[in-house]
Parts: structure tokens; sequence; C-alpha cells
């Protein structure tokens, strides 16, 4: 079509579609001016106190090098928060993505009540991290709380126990609450990738005489390929950077055991006011979460197009 245009219209079109770009250039502008000012220069300047002394008040600081990473790789607390992140992190994104793919396999076969059943599942992903561990706050309490409560009222009061302040349970109390709080959004995503597999590939495989696993296995699992890649990006990086349920349920506590990456830069670097070592913290965790999401992501792209 263009080749038969002539010089003087393929002229305008040229210049027509150029201005197009610039206009839409335009629009982005503005929120990439803001994005470059709050997150991107913020950023960069991290990395340069992350060389520095600075108590994060003072005008002035000085420059200590690598003295902060050197501090920080030898320190068993941040080792202790790195165990915890990658527990809460890796445990989250199996366990949230194995029950969300569950979940969306019943909700995609029901008949009755769909609506009423996916709102349930969505319903804990639209209230906040911060009201939802509140709520788990009160309910896991020792003294009063509805579990040690009903616990004790069905005879069984030794099963009660201090779920928040025993230091061998608290990790794993967490790791719940986060699984609680972010399964909504996967499983909605797993079930529009189940709703858009054609039916047409399943009735054939189930003519040819394959079962419901073989069916899952070899034609639902390769088409929701990309959804799973999504989903476990997602969680991944959401698990890095748990900082929310730790705040409100134990301030990292009993002591450190609880504390997470993006805790501890907090408490080192706004508690203890020592900006420049939080600094150094973050660009550590900015790098993990980094090389782990493009890892995870490159793996799976490749599977998908294994499939």
């Amino acid at each position: 079509m263009s080749a038969t245009l002539s010089a003087p219209a393929r002229t305008r079109r040229r210049s027509r579609q150029i201005r197009i770009r610039w206009t839409m250039f335009g629009f982005v502008v503005p929120a990439l001016i803001v994005y470059l000012a709050m997150v991107i220069l913020p950023s960069l300047q991290s990395i340069q106190l992350s060389f520095t002394n600075w108590d994060g008040i003072a005008d002035d600081y000085d420059y200590v090098g690598f003295a902060n990473y050197t501090e920080m790789l030898t320190s068993g607390r941040f080792w202790n928060a790195v165990k915890n992140t990658l527990l809460l992190g890796i445990g989250s994104a199996v366990i949230i993505n194995v029950i969300s793919l569950g979940m969306a396999l019943l909700l995609d076969r029901l008949v009755h009540l769909q609506g009423l059943f996916r709102t349930a599942v969505y319903l804990p992903a639209l209230v906040s991290a911060f009201i939802v561990a509140t709520i788990w706050k009160y309910l896991l309490n020792y003294n009063f709380g509805f579990v040690n409560t009903f616990l004790r009222d069905i005879g069984v009061p030794d099963a009660a126990r201090d779920w928040l302040g025993d230091s061998d349970i608290v990790v794993w109390v967490i790791l719940f609450i986060v699984c609680f709080t972010l399964g909504g959004n996967t499983t909605l995503i797993y079930l529009a990738n189940l709703q858009s597999v054609p039916q047409e590939l399943l009735e054939a495989a189930r003519i040819d005489g394959a079962g419901k696993i073989q069916v899952f296995l070899n034609v639902t699992w390769p088409m929701i390929a990309g959804g799973v890649t999504i989903n476990v990006t997602l969680a991944l990086i959401a698990g890095w950077t748990i900082f929310d349920q730790v705040m409100v349920l134990t301030s990292g506590g009993p002591g450190f055991v609880s504390e997470t990456m993006a805790f501890f830069i907090y408490k080192v670097g706004f508690g203890e006011y020592r900006a420049g070592f939080g600094s150094a913290a973050a660009v550590v965790l900015f790098l993990v979460v980094l090389i782990s999401s493009a890892a995870t992501n490159g793996y799976m792209r490749k599977r998908e197009i294994q499939a």
C-alpha cells in the first residue's frame, strides 16, 4: 500500500507518525520526571551513602569505603535476616502458587455461585497487609486472642502458645500470615489463564483417551506457563521485601529473631540512626531482588518456550 503512495504523501505520513510519537512521549514525560526524582535519584544516592558513616540527621559525614559492607557481611544479625528473608521469600512463593493454582482449578470448574466464591478468594488481597497483620496480632495474642481462647475452651490448653513470642515458631507464623494475605491476586491470574485455554484442545485430549492428570500436564500446564512465570516472579519479589507483617506482628522480635532484610534496613537506618549502614544493606537487597528476579524470569521463560 505504501509503495503506491506518492513521495509527498509518504513524507506527510512519516511526519504525522513522528508527531504522534512525540505527543505520546509528551504524556509520558511528567510521570517519568516524577519517577526519576522519587525513585531513581534516591536509589543512586543510597549507593553513595552506603560508603559513608552518615547517621541520617547530620549535614556532614565521612566516607568509610567498604567498612559498612564488611561489617554487614560479618554480622550474625544480618545473616539471620537473610535466612528469614530466604525462608519467607521462597516459602511464600512456593506455597502461594501451589494453593492458588489449586483454588483456581476449583473455581474454574464451578457452575453455580462463581462470583461469590471468586470474591471470597480475592477479598484478603483488598485489605492492606498492615491491617491484616493487625487483625492477626489480636487473634494470636497469648492472653485474650481467639486462637488460644478457642484451644482452651475445647479442652487443649497445652496447645496454646505464645505464637508471636516463641522464637522457634514465630517466623513460621509470619510465613502463614504472608501466604494468607498474598494469595488472592495469584489465584485470579491463574483463573484468567485457565479460562483462556481453548476448550477444543481439552476435548481433543480427552477423546484421545487422556486422563485428567495427563490433560493437565500436557495441555493445561503448558498453556498457563505465562501465568506461572508472572506469579512466581511477583511472589518472589513480594517475599524478598516483606516488611509490614514483621513491623506490626513482632517488630523483629523476640530480639532480632524474626527480622527480614527489609525490616533490618529500616531498623538500622532509622531506629539506630545508621543510615550509611542501612543504605549498604539496601544495596545488597536490591541486588538480590534484581538477580533472583532476572534469573527466575529467564528460567521460567525458557520453560515456556520448551512447553
